[in-house]
């Protein structure tokens, strides 16, 4: 293992690969899904954007390895761009009682139509799984050769598939714990806003955008008294 990659024997499949539907976060979390992804719009993966897609192991026949855990092998268009070794996904704990989610981050290359990924533990596989990118309107009606040439073209240079699949060092946001029975369909997050500063209006450090105050505005004595 070097350089966060994973040695693991590759397996390319270019049969019953299928179209992959994101579930509920609530399903993926309780380990009836086995994939997740998110952009950071909110919106389907797009070509030219950011995505982050996430495994849990509990869903699956893998067996995180005890020095690396789960690796990703992926590649764009075709299973064999970006594909070759499985990189190190970033770990993310969940308390004793379940097991930790996985995630990797994905620079998804402008000319990327899809994205065909495996997850394994160095010994077997899990996969393979297929994303269909949205295309930016100026591109789409083109055709496949177009976004091959383009491809070639992004990925030709020393460091590209590096940069394009990487492990996530720190989860994009960490998810709220609902009460039993609170979990809302469709995999929704809570989102606190929590922006912390100095709330004291009469203080020359006052944040206007603050919400919770941190201490930050420093306390002034009155001479006088």
């Amino acid at each position: 293992m070097l350089g966060g990659k994973i040695s693991a024997t590759s397996v390319v499949n270019n049969t019953g690969v299928k179209q992959y539907s994101l579930p509920t976060w609530a399903d993926f979390e309780m380990g009836r899904a086995t994939v997740f992804w998110e952009t950071n719009n909110g919106q389907k993966p797009t070509s030219g954007q950011l995505l982050t897609i996430y495994f849990n192991s509990s869903a699956s026949s893998l067996t995180p390895n005890s020095e690396y855990g789960i690796g990703f092998n992926g590649g764009f268009n075709q299973p064999i761009m970006c594909g070759g070794e499985p990189r190190i996904m970033a770990k993310k704990e969940r308390g004793s009682l379940c097991t930790p989610i996985y995630s990797i981050k994905i620079n998804v290359p402008l000319h990327a139509l899809t994205l065909e990924f495996s997850f394994t533990d160095g010994k077997d596989w899990d996969g393979p799984y297929k994303l269909v990118m949205d295309v930016p309107q100026k591109l789409k009606g083109l055709p496949q050769s177009y976004f091959d040439e383009g491809l070639a073209k992004e990925l030709a240079h020393e460091g590209a598939c590096e940069n394009a699949i990487y492990p996530e060092a720190v989860f994009i946001q960490d998810r709220c714990v609902f009460p039993a029975g609170m979990i809302q369909e469709g995999g929704d997050r809570c989102d606190l806003d929590i922006v912390p500063g100095c709330t004291d209006p009469e203080s020359p450090f006052y944040d206007p955008l603050a919400n919770v105050d941190d201490g930050s505005c420093p306390y002034i004595v009155d001479e006088e008294n």
